[in-house]
């Protein structure tokens, strides 16, 4: 099956990680395919360049310094699929990890439950970004946009705006048309935005802030409804599909 997951560790505290790896199996049971230790960075860094083709489910303990979430950003620019899970014995780095895309922060000692609800939500992740384009066209071209590089789509009189973390593209369209060709992570906010639930970094001030800074407007019709939706993605990252782990016991 596809949907088996590859996950590597990377960690300098050979014990945590061997642990943590059983703790794994344990929990994965039939999804997983199999779990790697890496306990420098460079071996890590040195497999994932050689394997372009490969998304995994990553965890990175960043308890010593925060080289890890450099390498995060590197990993990413070779895997975009790949899922990325911080771990750190402090909140020393809470802030600075929100510069990477990455599905969950785990504080050490790692409960179960937080561990759990990290490898249901990486691999649901993982699953969308097989499945899950937007095709678009307009004058210039045809295009197939990853879901989950967009961050918002914005409607202005006939046209549809779509930001990437990369670009804006625009076609003529309808948001109500457009609705039918998303899934759950997508949420109406505003008349004239569709925000991506994966891609915010915060909601404040009736607005949602986008992880490359970009702001989306939130009206009152829409705050109730998605701020709920917006709270319960963080709460276990449920919406993406896919089954969490537990309910198969």
């Amino acid at each position: 099956v596809n949907d088996m997951w590859k996950i590597l560790i990377c960690s300098e505290d050979r014990d945590f990680m061997q642990d943590l790896g059983h703790r794994i199996r344990r929990l994965a049971g039939e999804r997983l395919k199999e779990v790697r230790l890496f306990s420098n960075k460079e071996d890590l860094d040195f497999y994932t360049t050689g394997r372009p083709e490969e998304s995994n489910i990553i965890l990175i303990d960043i308890s010593r310094d925060n080289e890890g979430i450099q390498l995060a950003q590197k990993i990413l620019a070779v895997q975009p699929h790949s899922q990325i899970i911080f771990m750190a014995s402090t909140d020393k780095y809470y802030l600075d990890v929100y510069s990477v895309d990455h599905v969950y922060f785990l504080k050490k000692p790692i409960e179960a439950v937080f561990l759990m609800k990290a490898l249901n939500k990486a691999g649901s992740r993982l699953q969308d970004m097989k499945k899950s384009y937007l095709v678009i066209s307009n004058k210039q071209g045809i295009y197939k946009i990853p879901l989950y590089t967009i961050l918002c789509f914005e409607s202005e009189k006939r046209k549809i705006h779509v930001y990437t973390q990369e670009r804006e593209l625009s076609y003529y369209g309808k948001f109500e048309d457009l609705m039918e060709k998303l899934d759950p992570r997508f949420a109406r906010c505003h008349n004239s935005y569709i925000v991506n639930l994966t891609k915010v970094r915060e909601l404040s001030d009736k607005k949602f802030v986008c992880e490359n800074g970009k702001n989306v407007p939130i009206s009152k019709t829409y705050y109730v409804d998605v701020r709920e939706k917006f709270l319960s993605y963080l709460d276990g990252g449920e919406f993406c599909g896919g089954t969490p782990l537990g309910a198969h016991s």
